[in-house]
């Protein structure tokens, strides 16, 4: 009797964390593949249950004499829809283990089965806490090259850039000493005051892993998605230039986070760019799943025309710094 009403408790403990993981994973996070991955496992849980002998297993049910009723062990009151995952998570794990346990006493050959979905459920928290850490909004990704490094106060430009829309900040360094190269980008980590906002460091994953970066951006001449992944973890940001529908593929089935698509117009921050114009854009935003950042010649004129092409976002440089820093920004928010 004991064992069933263990199994019991913990059967709708298992059950009520996973219709919960399941919603906040389709209305908040939005993300298709681990939906899928959830319903899975409520899948093999729900075939799991129907193996056992539900009606001796709810027959055994005393929750009005429950001793662990009324406590309040787990009440603690969540921040956001991140920690209530996470704690749905736990409880999940937490459950499986002891349906697992207990079934050795009384169905030992379905155990295995609540082993696999404990396994299960651990993938699927990796695979969300990776995707939580690198959720970004690439709305408006706000360029500091060194052109312009030697105008700018970093702490008062971060946060101007910060409080007037940029929800990704970019270093961009071709020729500085590394030592100043870090130094600055330590700067701008330190300025980032908010958790949503990322900070890429383009081309050097060194420097962005020793400034503690959220990110790296890569071009088609630096070292491929491939490696830096391995160098950086699941958790990092990797984004990738793109020229044309060719390496925007082979970027994204190499694992690229997002693209950077351009120039899409002529840009004086670098005029040496290949401007590859709309039609490219539209092309590449049709045809992946990745998100699409548009880049070079960017400004306030143009920049709707480039999020009607299909881009999820801009990145712009030389626009920023031309006029006042809070306007330019804000212009581009409109």
């Amino acid at each position: 009797m004991p064992f069933l009403r263990i199994i019991d408790v913990n059967l709708n403990r298992l059950d009520e964390s996973l219709k919960l993981i399941e919603d906040i994973t389709r209305f908040h996070l939005e993300k298709k593949e681990l939906l899928s991955q959830i319903r899975t496992i409520r899948n093999d849980f729900l075939s799991l249950k129907r193996s056992l002998p539900l009606s001796d297993i709810i027959g055994a049910r005393q929750s009005h004499q429950d001793p662990g009723r009324k406590r309040k062990f787990d009440s603690a009151r969540k921040k956001n829809n991140t920690g209530l995952l996470l704690s749905s998570l736990s409880r999940a794990k937490e459950s499986s283990r002891t349906i697992e346990e207990t079934l050795k006493t009384i169905k030992p050959r379905l155990s295995d089965r609540a082993k696999r979905i404990r396994f299960q459920i651990y993938d699927l928290e990796k695979d969300i806490v990776i995707h939580d850490t690198k959720k970004s909004d690439h709305t408006l990704h706000a360029i500091i090259d060194e052109k312009y490094l030697s105008l700018l106060d970093l702490q008062k430009t971060v946060k101007t850039m910060i409080d007037n829309g940029a929800t990704m900040i970019q270093l961009r360094i071709n020729t500085m000493k590394d030592r100043d190269f870090l130094r600055n980008a330590r700067k701008i980590r330190e300025a980032i005051h908010k958790a949503e906002v990322k900070f890429i460091v383009n081309n050097r994953v060194d420097i962005a892993l020793a400034c503690a970066a959220d990110g790296v951006h890569v071009g088609q001449t630096d070292m491929p998605v491939r490696v830096v992944r391995k160098i950086t973890g699941d958790m990092f940001i990797i984004g990738v230039s793109a020229h044309n529908l060719k390496e925007a593929l082979r970027a994204e089935a190499q694992g690229a986070d997002y693209l950077g698509v351009g120039a899409i117009f002529p840009t004086r921050t670098k005029r040496d760019a290949r401007v590859c114009g709309l039609q490219t854009l539209k092309s590449i935003s049709d045809h992946v799943k990745i998100p699409v950042i548009a880049i070079g010649g960017i400004t306030d004129r143009n920049y709707h025309a480039v999020l009607r092409a299909g881009a999820a976002g801009i990145a712009v440089a030389s626009f920023l710094y031309e006029g006042n820093l809070r306007r330019r920004l804000r212009s581009l928010t409109r």
